[in-house]
C-alpha cells in the first residue's frame, strides 16, 4: 500500500522536471462515471481540435474485467465493446455501446451481456471549472452475473477543477435498480503530464469511491433465487442502505492521439473496504473482500 502511494507521489511530483506544457490536457473523452474505471479528465485550455467541433464517432473497448467499487462477480468478465455516438460542438452528445462477454464458462455462452445508451451535456464555466450531466439507461442480458445487473439507469453530475498542478474532481451519481436506488459519489486528484506537442498524455489518478449498494443486495438475491426458486430472501446485505466507503482506486490513463484515431490504455488497482455481512440460506458470512487490478483498451476514430 505505502508503495502505491509512492508511486502516485512521484509521478505528481515529477512536473517540473519533464518538460510539460504549462496547461493540463484532459484525457482521451469521459470515462463511465463510478464503472469500475478512472474519473475521467476534462480541460479548458484543450488542444483536441475535435473538443470544440461537431463529429461522428466509433470505436471499440476492450475491459480485462468488469469491477464496479471494487466488487464482481467470482468469475472474471471481460468486456468486448463496440460503440458509436454523435458529438455537437456546444456539448451535447449521445453514446451507444454494445459490450460482448466472450468467454463461454458453467453453460454460458458467448453473448452480449449489456447495452449502454448514454447522453450527456458537457460545458466549462470560466476557465477552471469543467461539468458534465449525463443519463445512461442500461439493458442486461436476463441471465447476467455481472454485479450491475439489476441497475436499469444512472444519472450523473461530474465536476473537475483544472489547474497547472493537482486536479480535483467529484462525481455525483443515483442508480436506478430493478426493486431500489443506489446513492454513490466519488473524490479523485489526478494531473496531466503533457508530450509531444499534447498529443501522448499520462494522467495518475486517486479515487476515492463511496455510497450504498442496494444494487449488491439484489445481485446476491437473483444468485440465489435462480439457484432455488423456492428461496425468497428478504435483504441478503444487512447494510446495503448504509453510506460508506467501498474502494480506494489508483489508475493511470494514457492516450494518444494521431489524425483522427484516438487510443487510451487505463490500468487500475482497486482496493475495496467496508466488508458487508451476507446472509445466504445455509449460514451468514462476512464478505472476504479482495484486491483486484484490471486493464482498459480504447480505440476511437473522430
Amino acid at each position: 500500500m505505502k508503495k502505491i502511494f509512492f508511486f502516485i507521489l512521484v509521478l505528481l511530483s515529477a512536473r517540473s522536471a519533464m518538460g510539460q506544457a504549462t496547461s493540463p490536457q484532459p484525457a482521451a473523452q469521459p470515462q463511465p462515471a463510478l464503472d469500475g474505471k478512472a474519473i475521467g479528465d476534462k480541460d479548458e485550455d484543450n488542444d483536441d481540435p475535435y473538443d470544440s467541433m461537431t463529429y461522428f464517432m466509433y470505436g471499440i473497448n476492450y475491459l480485462s474485467n468488469n469491477v464496479y467499487l471494487g466488487r464482481s462477480d467470482t468469475m472474471v468478465i471481460p468486456y468486448i465493446s463496440p460503440y458509436i455516438g454523435y458529438h455537437l460542438g456546444f456539448g451535447l452528445y449521445a453514446k451507444a455501446m454494445v459490450s460482448y462477454d466472450p468467454i463461454r464458462r458453467n453453460g454460458y455462452d458467448p453473448h452480449v451481456d449489456v447495452t449502454t445508451i448514454e447522453v450527456g451535456y458537457d460545458h466549462t464555466f470560466g476557465d477552471h471549472l469543467n461539468t458534465t450531466i449525463s443519463l445512461d439507461k442500461f439493458f442486461y442480458d436476463k441471465n447476467s452475473i455481472n454485479v450491475r445487473a439489476n441497475s436499469q439507469g444512472a444519472g450523473t453530475v461530474y465536476g473537475q477543477y483544472s489547474n497547472d498542478w493537482v486536479e480535483p474532481q467529484v462525481i455525483y451519481m443515483t442508480t436506478l435498480n430493478q426493486k431500489s436506488m443506489d446513492y454513490n459519489t466519488a473524490f479523485g486528484l489526478d494531473h496531466n503530464f503533457q508530450f509531444l506537442n499534447n498529443t501522448l498524455n499520462i494522467i495518475p489518478t486517486v479515487t476515492t469511491y463511496t455510497g450504498t449498494q442496494n444494487y449488491y443486495d439484489e445481485y446476491f438475491k437473483k444468485r440465489i433465487e435462480k439457484k432455488d426458486k423456492k428461496v425468497k430472501e428478504d435483504k441478503v446485505i444487512s447494510d446495503a442502505k448504509k453510506y460508506k466507503i467501498l474502494d480506494y482506486e489508483f489508475s493511470i490513463q494514457v492516450t494518444y492521439r494521431i489524425n483522427k484515431w484516438l487510443f487510451s490504455f487505463t490500468p487500475t488497482y482497486a482496493i475495496p473496504l467496508s466488508p458487508s455481512t451476507i446472509k445466504l440460506p445455509t449460514d451468514t458470512r462476512k464478505e472476504k473482500l479482495t484486491n483486484k487490478f484490471f486493464m482498459e483498451l480504447d480505440i476511437c476514430h473522430r
